[in-house]
């Protein structure tokens, strides 16, 4: 009855597998059957009722040799050759035997070597002790055997994972080193860069400092000379000698400011336009560019109006601060129409000092603006009544500003005039 319940259950698991889950396969199937009926078997052998152990037993062994299942076949001889061991040694034996030789055609080694030791047992019953003797210590030699298979495999196993993990190592190794160099080679693909840059904005800058010493040193040099040449050689009149003496002047004074800038430059290039900071009064700076640069604001009829406050100490260095309100207050002398007027205010904001300059001239065309402070752009521009200036002065400001720690910007409309502000940390 049990065996029926076993089969309808092994049977009702295939129908129910065709639905919505893989069906096993007939092997499948079968050796679950065979378990099933062995594992009642044991259950009976175990209850001491060897009858019934030995009639499952021989209904799994004939369902294994239905069904070609050869392994589970020497199991089934096996089971039976132990229960028939206190009953008929003769028997016992012979089952074993089959499944011996069944083991050894299949070359189960761990099935034989059970074999052997249900054998050994057998011949240890029928007090034959020699073969039982043999037949143990060839059980023995198969689990050696069996050990070393494992053994062997295990280690090739271990081998295979390390092999595996040795090639992961090198891969990642490999791949990280990639990454290394490829953010060595961008690291160094952009400072070449920035250097090819920075050396085609310095050659920029040479080729219009020679531009400037060839053309507005040598020109203005060159007319200096000859003009007093002619004063030397008394062939002018008075009223010429006059106009001559007025255009040496003005030809001096451009020469001068722009022989001033270009010295400054060269000065910054050469200690790397390092500030020596400390507490510097604006209202004095500002008052000695106004001093130096009267003669020029006369020349041209313009009204400058000073700040009204009287204390606004900043942090910057001195001779730096003094070459950049020099420059806003000539270029803003410069652009502005005769007759015109120039503002400078100063306020203070929390912890910094605003500086304006602001001027009601020709203004920056829109064009221009965005590259004012650019590096390693210098274009020639020409004030309201033909002053030539190169853009180098202005550059500078924002060098010098920016490393004083300080901000330089402007605000400009073309027609109407530019406002300069320079923003500085206040001294305490």
């Amino acid at each position: 009855m049990k065996v029926s319940l076993l089969t309808y259950a092994a049977i009702f698991l295939l129908a129910s597998g065709c639905q919505g889950q893989p069906q096993p396969t007939q092997d499948t199937v079968h050796v679950a059957t065979h378990k099933s009926i062995t594992d009642s078997a044991k259950k009976y052998a175990m209850n001491g009722d060897t009858a019934k152990a030995l009639d499952y037993h021989k209904k799994a062994l004939l369902h294994t040799r239905k069904h070609g299942l050869q392994e589970h076949e020497a199991h089934s001889l096996m089971h039976i050759g132990i229960l028939l061991k206190g009953q008929d040694t003769g028997q016992s034996h012979a089952y074993l035997n089959k499944a011996l030789k069944i083991a050894e055609r299949l070359d189960k080694h761990e099935l034989r070597a059970n074999i052997l030791l249900a054998m050994s047992s057998v011949y240890k019953q029928q007090q034959n002790y020699k073969e039982s003797l043999a037949t143990l210590e060839a059980h023995q030699k198969l689990i050696q055997e069996v050990f070393k298979k494992h053994r062997a495999e295990e280690m090739a196993q271990l081998h295979d994972e390390e092999t595996h993990q040795r090639e992961r190592a090198i891969f990642i190794t490999v791949a990280i080193s990639l990454i290394i160099l490829l953010l060595i080679f961008a690291y160094y693909y952009r400072r070449i860069k920035r250097l090819n840059r920075a050396l085609s904005q310095s050659n920029q800058i040479k080729d219009t400092l020679f531009s400037i010493i060839g053309h507005d040193l040598r020109g203005p040099a060159g007319s200096i000379m000859q003009a007093l040449e002619m004063v030397d050689a008394g062939i002018l009149n008075q009223q010429e000698e006059k106009q001559i003496i007025s255009l040496l002047r003005q030809q001096s004074r451009s020469f001068n400011e722009t022989l001033n800038t270009l010295l400054n430059w060269a000065a910054a290039q050469l200690k790397g336009a390092q500030p020596q900071i400390t507490s510097v009064d604006t209202l004095t700076t500002i008052q000695k560019s106004l001093d130096l640069l009267m003669a020029q604001a006369a020349a041209k009829d313009i009204r400058i109006i000073p700040p009204q406050s009287n204390d606004l100490p900043v942090l910057a260095d001195r001779d730096q601060f003094d070459f950049v309100i020099r420059n806003l207050l000539s270029n803003a002398i410069k652009f502005s129409y005769p007759g015109g007027q120039i503002e400078i205010t100063t306020e203070k904001q929390d912890r910094l000092a605003l500086i304006a300059v602001h001027d009601h001239g020709k203004g920056i065309p829109a064009e221009q603006q965005r590259y004012l402070f650019a590096e390693g752009r210098l274009n020639s521009t020409f004030g309201t009544t033909g002053e030539k200036g190169t853009g180098l002065g202005l550059m500078l400001s924002w060098d010098f500003i920016k490393a004083n720690g300080g901000r330089i910007w402007f605000d400009s409309s073309e027609g109407t005039g530019t406002t300069f502000y320079i923003s500085l940390p206040l001294a305490v």
